[in-house]
């Protein structure tokens, strides 16, 4: 279906997210021989004109079959939604495509649980339960996997490295082809740290999106990872290659807050749930083995902190502050801010392995010795608040982390370190959070036994 494109308001404030009342899914577009699949979405109200929506994907390589990867692109074509449907948050949503019993569950969940933060944020709980309506419809069987050399994501951040050369020393598998949604300064120095082949996907957000937003509409998280990964199963299509690996920690599984009878997840597209829901709907449609899944899913963040502290070569080029990654490029941090949850989470994990010298060098500044720090390390640490809304680890390992710093006679003197120290001193002490295994292949399993510190 194609809905004649109407101009979004323009001025502030002129556009009212009550005035639509059905969110519809129009289709997707894929070809074979074609670098860019499609996804097309509309807005629609009783008394207003209809908005629509288009969003393209640009594939590093042609599609090679359209059939093949039909299914993964309805999937994607039901996350990339997401980010119009919030503009609104309507109590109905049409699928015109119709869905299958595990599409339907993969929405269901995506909406529900992907952006809790978003409803959360907005005050609206009733925009994690739309009606879905949708004709029921037969899932496509495909052949699954044809490669073997794993798709490792690479998002310029210490989690992706440390996957990076665990995947260089997985046995019959070759050097990793490394992808990124979008490139960004970090991600192309880690890659050419790495010395593996890289690649970029683009992801182009209809600009009506934009203008919606400064016109009134609701603004707020979505779970960016549920669709980086599905482009990254169409990447791997479109390049030959095997499963797509992400870095996702056990951490991850762990929410911020309870809220309206849910559990709020900054990081729900990271949790082992969705890796599990994603992995599900794979097998719907496909004979293989789901190409999909999580090499970190076993350590939690300080685990994986010690890793990355036995990769100096990375020192230099890695970035895991949000402001390095913003779609506006002159928004965008070069480096670290070393100000954001981010920032403060990835200095204090490391000061458990690395001294002061070394993360000064790679910060520009000894964030533990700044106390203006005091109280957003205190919601990291547990103590006030809530976790933040960040990818940062769990209270405790965060809080094991600064008793390991403070240990260290560089940083003892630190005034956050002598703050903070005394006040998590009779909390609960550190136990490992430990990840499943199951998804992961035994050649890759391995190779992290190997390679452990």
């Amino acid at each position: 279906m194609d809905c004649s494109r109407i101009s979004p308001p323009t001025n502030k404030g002129s556009f009212v997210p009550e005035d639509y009342g059905e969110f519809r899914y129009e289709g997707y577009e894929v070809q074979t021989g074609s670098e860019v699949v499609t996804g097309s979405f509309s807005l629609m109200g009783a008394h207003s004109d209809p908005i629509t929506f288009s969003e393209t994907v640009v594939l590093p390589a042609p599609v090679r079959d359209a059939d093949e990867v039909r299914p993964t692109v309805r999937l994607l074509a039901l996350a990339t939604g997401l980010s119009y449907y919030k503009a609104a948050a309507p109590r109905r949503i049409i699928v015109s495509q119709g869905l299958t019993q595990m599409e339907r569950a993969f929405l269901t969940q995506i909406v529900g649980n992907g952006l809790g933060e978003f409803a959360y944020r907005n005050d609206r709980p009733e925009a994690l339960t739309p009606e879905i309506d949708a004709d029921p419809a037969d899932p496509v069987r495909t052949h699954g996997v044809r490669g073997t050399r794993p798709l490792a994501a690479v998002g310029g951040g210490k989690d992706s490295a440390v996957s990076i050369e665990v995947c260089k020393q997985t046995d019959g598998v070759g050097s990793p082809l490394l992808f990124s949604v979008n490139r960004y300064p970090a991600v192309d120095r880690c890659a050419t740290v790495s010395g593996c082949e890289y690649v970029a996907a683009f992801r182009r957000i209809d600009p009506a999106l934009f203008t919606l937003n400064k016109a009134g509409a609701l603004n707020g998280h979505v779970p960016v990872t549920a669709v980086n990964s599905l482009i990254g199963i169409l990447v791997s299509h479109a390049m030959g290659a095997g499963p797509v690996i992400m870095s996702n920690e056990a951490s991850a599984s762990y929410g911020n807050l309870e809220w309206a009878g849910r559990e709020i997840n900054h990081q729900w597209s990271k949790s082992l749930d969705f890796e599990n829901l994603l992995r599900d709907a794979l097998a719907e449609s496909s004979d293989g083995v789901p190409p999909y899944f999580s090499l970190l899913r076993p350590f939690d963040e300080l685990h994986i902190a010690r890793r990355f502290s036995r990769l100096p070569q990375y020192f230099s080029a890695f970035t895991s502050c949000n402001k390095a990654f913003k779609l506006d490029q002159e928004a965008r941090a070069t480096h670290w801010c070393c100000e954001c949850p981010k920032c403060l989470f990835v200095f204090l994990i490391l000061a458990a392995w690395l001294p002061p010298e070394t993360l000064i060098s790679i910060f520009g500044q000894n964030i533990l010795d700044d106390r203006r720090h005091l109280e957003a390390l205190g919601e990291i640490l547990g103590l006030q608040g809530h976790k933040p809304f960040e990818c940062v680890g769990e209270e405790s390992e965060a809080r094991e982390a600064l008793r390991l710093a403070g240990a260290h006679s560089g940083w003892a003197g630190a005034g956050c370190v002598r703050t903070l120290l005394p006040q998590i001193a009779g909390l609960t002490p550190y136990s490992p959070i430990r990840g499943i295994w199951d998804n992961i292949p035994a050649a890759y399993a391995d190779a992290l036994e190997r390679t452990k510190p």
